[in-house]
């Protein structure tokens, strides 16, 4: 079976050959109008060469749009879970921080308000946590209200100040629905991605500093602590935990 990183390969390699394509049509077109004598020759090869570069646009647009559903999430316009985990920076560019986001009471908001509502609000909120990072940060929808900013070059340390003031950020930006303004608020879990780690352990250590951020009361952020690395006894899944937050 073919995987997503081939995947993406043959579009991008698709994408370059329609333009080297494009470029050559239009180059060969220039010098033939320079040439004696084939003038009439390009008024029955222009508006078929016009047709075929027309058709190589169409190609390579759709081939843009492939990439960007390959690599985005449709709703938010944020990276996705696949293109988080192909763009973890090596060694050199860590420590990481790694941040964990969910909405709080995302579930009771969309019971209250309907799921178009519920969409605005995963949008608004997506939006703001794009318009807060900086340009070497990504940002990434993981599934639900769940989202990570992976931040290279940063310690923990200065990762937990900028999921603080994400925090107070989003508190005083309320989405604004047909009835009226609502506010949202939401909790963070931030570890650091050390040099030999995967994502997924990091993921694991921000999603426990994630669930103490929600047990202390919700719209706040909080570090992980690695005295208390054994993920606490809960009655339920993290996901299930998160779904009701």
């Amino acid at each position: 079976m073919r995987t997503e990183i081939e995947t993406t390969g043959d579009v991008r390699r698709f994408a370059a050959l329609v333009c080297l394509c494009v470029l050559a049509a239009d180059a060969l077109l220039r010098g033939l109008a320079l040439l004696p004598g084939v003038v009439p020759t390009l008024m029955i090869a222009a508006p078929l060469a016009y047709a075929m570069g027309q058709r190589l646009r169409t190609h390579q647009r759709h081939a843009q749009a492939l990439e960007q559903a390959l690599h985005h999430d449709s709703l938010t316009g944020l990276r996705n879970r696949a293109s988080l985990h192909a763009s973890v920076p090596g060694d050199s560019l860590r420590p990481c921080a790694l941040i964990l986001a969910d909405i709080d009471q995302f579930k009771r908001f969309n019971d209250r308000h309907g799921h178009a509502a519920g969409d605005l609000a995963l949008h608004h909120f997506a939006t703001l946590l794009q318009a807060n990072c900086r340009k070497s940060d990504l940002a990434a929808r993981m599934g639900g209200e769940e989202f990570v900013i992976l931040m290279p070059a940063t310690t923990m340390a200065n990762g937990h100040l900028a999921a603080q003031r994400l925090a107070r950020r989003i508190r005083q930006s309320p989405v604004f629905l047909d009835t009226g303004p609502q506010t949202l608020t939401a909790s963070f879990g931030v570890a650091a991605l050390l040099a030999g780690d995967t994502l997924d352990a990091g993921l694991q250590r921000a999603d426990r500093a994630l669930y103490r951020a929600k047990a202390a009361g919700r719209d706040r952020a909080c570090l992980h602590d690695p005295a208390l690395d054994t993920p606490p006894t809960r009655p339920q899944s993290t996901a299930q935990i998160h779904h009701n937050a």
